[in-house]
């Protein structure tokens, strides 16, 4: 019997977490009988391998002809449904690539872009490093269907039936008690210490990309001021990061501060619930909303504020009702500052629509990255007040529940595709 086959473009350059999406995607439609295929960059292919799905490579250096092997790809697997993983980056090959985007729209196969931002909500204006913007495709109005990733769009579908939230996440795989101590211990974490899971990832750090120079300043001088922050919390918190210690970040105590190499997703999970809280620049990052789907406090720091003068500085001095005078000293250094819901990129603006009235936006504790006051604070309080990080934590298990009550994904999907009139499974 013939099954349904979905080809899966996951053309993220740095990050994993769309290809992430799109990966759980594959996964919870194998039971429908749906077979999938994923062309990804080099970048990806450690987390694809391994997890019974076929893939095939592309990288910019191709240039156009990165549309030939998209071409053999489909003439080879014959897919009955494109999903895009996701919009933003895939749009974003018109520049990488020097291709444009709408090249596969001539195969004659319903495209699905997996919509993690809600683009529909927005101008397709992307805010990114202050003055400088990336403005997006609108061929996303004219596509049939789009799913939305739970967390973090929105739950609920729109009125048209158009968007189609689907649950990307249930829980790590739960983590026994002894095993986390074990797993504590390798790391040299005591029974009385607490340990901050540092998110980070690939693309915060690189300076590859053509917004690296603008955002610069951002990038380099917010990680310092937040080891300063970290620096002031009880002497037994201890650090974690995955993968190497990005020069960013290389100033957090060198004593306590413990660094893993980067491992397979079902490792990283662990390490994730063997930490005590996980603090995060990144709003939209996947490991702030595997943390809070686990039941791992979680802490996001953002700027609201653009300074890019002395007078602003005065300025947002006066509305956050007064800079330490560490921070007042340090912002002078990191000037032009722009507003970020995702360091050091921007997206504040982008984003206003994606979380306004949004549970996971409430789900989740956020501090101001200018309050060293608040910031510390509210880390130790996750850390160490037991009243606070329980309540932090059953705003989060609420949200979870919330998440975990949507309907299967393969009901979605089933749902979505006879509307596209395409046979599932």
């Amino acid at each position: 019997m013939p099954t349904t086959k979905a080809l899966f473009l996951a053309l993220s350059p740095h990050g994993f977490g769309e290809t992430l999406i799109g990966l759980n995607l594959a996964d919870q439609l194998v039971p429908l009988g749906v077979t999938s295929q994923f062309i990804v960059e080099e970048s990806a292919t450690t987390i694809l391998a391994g997890r019974g799905h076929s893939f095939d490579v592309i990288e910019p250096g191709m240039g156009r002809l990165a549309g030939l092997v998209v071409d053999d790809v489909v003439q080879r697997f014959r897919p009955d449904v494109i999903i895009l993983a996701d919009y933003f980056t895939y749009c974003t090959i018109s520049v990488r690539y020097q291709l444009d985007p709408w090249f596969i729209e001539a195969y004659g196969i319903p495209v699905v872009p997996i919509d993690i931002w809600e683009w529909g909500g927005t101008d397709f204006v992307v805010d990114i490093a202050g003055d400088y913007v990336y403005r997006a495709s609108e061929r996303f109005r004219s596509l049939p269907a789009c799913l939305r990733p739970v967390p973090l769009a929105h739950p609920e579908p729109d009125d048209a039936g158009h968007a189609r939230p689907f649950r990307v996440a249930s829980g790590e795989e739960p983590l026994s008690a002894r095993a986390r101590n074990r797993l504590r211990s390798s790391l040299g974490v005591g029974e009385r210490d607490r340990l901050v899971l540092i998110a980070t990832a690939r693309w915060q750090v690189t300076g590859e990309a053509a917004y690296s120079q603008a955002a610069s300043p951002v990038a380099s001088g917010v990680p310092p001021m937040v080891t300063h922050y970290l620096e002031q919390l009880p002497p037994r918190t201890r650090f974690l990061l995955i993968g190497e210690i990005p020069r960013a970040w290389s100033g957090l105590p060198a004593g306590r501060t413990h660094a893993v190499p980067p491992c397979p997703q079902q490792e990283f999970g662990a390490m994730l619930q063997a930490a005590d809280a996980v603090l995060s620049l990144n709003i939209g990052g996947t490991t702030v909303w595997r943390a809070v789907m686990s039941g791992v406090p979680a802490m996001v720091l953002g700027n609201s504020y653009r300074l890019r003068d002395a007078a602003d500085i005065d300025r947002a001095d006066a509305l956050a009702g007064g800079f330490t005078d560490f921070v007042r000293d340090a912002v002078t250094g990191v000037v032009p500052l722009h507003p970020f819901r995702m360091w050091p990129l921007g997206f504040f603006s982008f984003l206003r629509p994606l979380l306004a009235g949004n549970p996971y936006a409430d789900a989740v504790a956020q501090a101001e990255v200018l309050d060293e006051r608040a910031v510390v604070a509210g880390l130790a309080d996750l850390l160490y007040d037991d009243g606070y990080r329980a309540a932090r934590i059953a705003a989060q298990d609420d949200y979870a529940g919330q998440v975990l009550a949507l309907p299967p994904t393969g009901e979605v999907f089933t749902a979505m595709a006879a509307r596209l009139g395409i046979r599932a499974g």
